[in-house]
């Protein structure tokens, strides 16, 4: 979670008065923030909706390496689900 916090952080900075590179090296920083929190598989539910929220900005993918990564993630999860068959 303290991934995502970062990651919010530095969404939430972005303004139009942010410069070319700031703001290169702002999405720079999203970007490898988005790659250590899908290193690791979701614990709890929260952490999976924190790697959704990154990876998926309404209706748009915005990380599509991520994004195959996360399904992955989301396909243990359901196969492992007691239930689903």
């Amino acid at each position: 979670m303290a991934g995502f916090r970062r990651w919010e952080a530095l969404r939430d900075s972005i303004s139009f008065d942010v410069s070319d590179n700031d703001l290169k090296r702002i999405y720079d920083d999203m970007s490898g923030i988005v790659e250590a929190m899908l290193a690791i598989p979701a614990a709890t539910i929260q952490e999976f909706a924190a790697q959704y929220m990154v990876v998926c900005s309404g209706d748009e993918i915005e990380h599509r390496k991520a994004a195959c990564t996360l399904h992955a993630h989301a396909q243990a999860i359901v196969a492992t689900a007691p239930g689903i068959e």
